[in-house]
């Protein structure tokens, strides 16, 4: 419960409740958010950030990606792709979901697939 209290100037000098808002309570959730700092050990184009919303989509969780001060979702393979991922470059991988074990086994091989 939020209360947002205004002082009003009389005598008396009380203080009244201006604007009550009450919380509705949220729906109980059972997905899990886990995040993981990676290394890529590969460069992400457009196939590679594609599988990743495909992962996303399969395994109906929601995925957010982390690089320096950029952020992309599953929700949009271009704002991955904008990420710039090259080999080397540190992430911040973040699964929500019910199946977020087996979308993060999924990603890491994207992610640290390396081309021998």
């Amino acid at each position: 419960m939020k209360f947002a209290y205004k002082v009003i100037k009389n005598k008396n000098h009380d203080v009244e409740p201006a604007e009550m808002s009450i919380d509705k309570p949220k729906a109980k959730v059972s997905a899990k958010t886990v995040s993981f700092i990676l290394v890529a050990q590969n460069t992400l184009g457009f196939r590679e950030c594609a599988k990743i919303v495909n992962i996303a989509k399969e395994t109906n969780c929601k995925i957010k990606i982390a690089s320096g001060s950029k952020i992309g979702t599953s929700d949009s393979m271009l704002s991955l792709v904008a990420l710039e991922i090259v080999a080397e470059k540190s992430l911040v991988l973040t699964i929500s979901g019910k199946r977020n074990d087996d979308a993060f086994h999924e990603i890491s091989k994207i992610i640290n697939f390396r081309e021998e």
